[in-house]
């Protein structure tokens, strides 16, 4: 209160000298005190960083996010990816667009600094990465390595934003992720000039990136929804390639699709300190995009908080057998040693069991009924509604 009274005070004071322009002077005074108090009473959070290892041999599990633009994964696919972090998996994405908007090499650049900031924050480390070549033959694609957590990396592959709905902009002579999908352009090139793809390299590429990290989870946007249905092209463009591109990596994993825009119009289901870790995150990466506001008097603050308050998976899609990868638990209701129907038998790859083969397969014959066994990958701490 004795701060408030002090500005009163101060505005009376300029009034008198201000004459003529009283009624000016005591509207301005009137907001700096409004968004004062906004700013003190709007609460501050502060998270305690997770402990995470400065070094570490080798991941116990993975998950790579393939997304179109470079705040995609924090807004859609959070706080799945906001766990694996914090559970110290290895965590890398890939930004396929450059989200340019049509703008200048500021504003792209912008974001991938936005992106930087936000997984520093997110792994409780410095901001301070090294950078590489991806590794794929004849391309030429950016690897940036946070030191403070080396197991967590971010590849920009830096593809033109084709617009929300896919007609390509003329700065890149209309050149789109969903006019390449659909045939209408044979090749696309990056914003730096540093690669074309065609439909095929790309998917190429796209496959290569995942068979050389080898993720056990691979995330990526929504292809069960078609174009003009609400979701941004780039978004939807994307996850058709990666789903494309999903069947030349034959590593045991799960891939899954999350859902876009369209998910506003479904309940909220992220809550508490997963929204709150959520925000911050997302906040780390909008301190560095000069299109996002995120401040109350801001008419887009609405929009961004109906998004982070949200997270949908549409669709999955399993290769090989994920049950038997690195971090997973097994665990029954019973089980029978002696004829070698052990809880392991249930996730044994097999589509055959009892009573056609008793020494393959689940639940155990000596289970009671409804009983059986269940297996848990290091995915995330609860599961997503769809």
């Amino acid at each position: 209160m004795k701060g408030r009274d002090s500005g009163n005070l101060a505005g009376l004071h300029l009034v008198r000298m201000a004459g003529g322009f009283g009624v000016v002077a005591t509207a301005g005074i009137a907001l700096s005190v409004l968004i004062a108090l906004v700013t003190v009473l709007q609460p501050f959070h502060v998270r305690v960083p997770p402990s995470f290892p400065a070094k570490r041999a080798a991941c116990t599990s993975s998950a790579m996010q393939i997304v179109a633009h470079a705040d995609d994964d924090l807004i859609f696919q959070s706080p799945d990816v906001l766990h694996d972090v914090e559970a110290g998996r290895c965590v890398r994405t890939v930004y396929v667009t450059a989200g340019d908007a049509a703008k200048d090499d500021l504003y792209w650049k912008g974001r991938e600094e936005g992106s930087r900031a936000a997984y520093a924050h997110m792994a409780g480390v410095p901001n301070i990465w090294t950078t590489a070549d991806a590794g794929v033959p004849g391309r030429s694609i950016q690897l940036e390595t946070l030191v403070g957590a080396p197991g967590i990396s971010i590849v920009s592959m830096r593809l033109p934003d084709g617009s929300r709905a896919g007609a390509g902009m003329l700065v890149h002579h209309f050149e789109s992720l969903r006019r390449l999908w659909d045939g209408a352009i044979t090749s696309i090139s990056t914003v730096d000039g540093s690669a074309t793809y065609t439909g095929t390299s790309l998917r190429e590429t796209l496959a290569e990136l995942m068979t050389t990290f080898a993720p056990t989870t691979v995330r990526t946007q929504d292809w069960t929804i078609p174009f003009g249905t609400g979701d941004h092209a780039d978004h939807i463009a994307t996850a058709l390639f990666v789903q494309q591109a999903n069947r030349d990596f034959r590593t045991a994993h799960t891939i899954y699709a999350y859902g876009g825009y369209p998910t506003w119009t479904r309940r909220p289901n992220v809550f508490g300190a997963d929204l709150e870790e959520k925000r911050n995150a997302f906040r780390a990466y909008a301190a560095h995009d000069s299109m996002i506001c995120l401040s109350l008097w801001c008419l887009d603050d609405l929009a961004w908080s109906s998004r982070l308050g949200r997270q949908y998976v549409t669709a999955s899609e399993s290769t090989g057998n994920p049950a038997r990868g690195p971090g997973v638990k097994v665990t029954a209701a019973s089980e029978n040693a002696a004829s070698g129907q052990t809880a392991g038998r249930a996730v044994d790859g097999v589509a055959l069991g009892y009573p056609i083969d008793d020494t393959t397969g689940g639940p155990p014959s000596a289970a009671p009924e409804g009983a059986g066994s269940s297996w848990t990958i290091p995915l995330r701490r609860r599961s997503t509604a769809r």
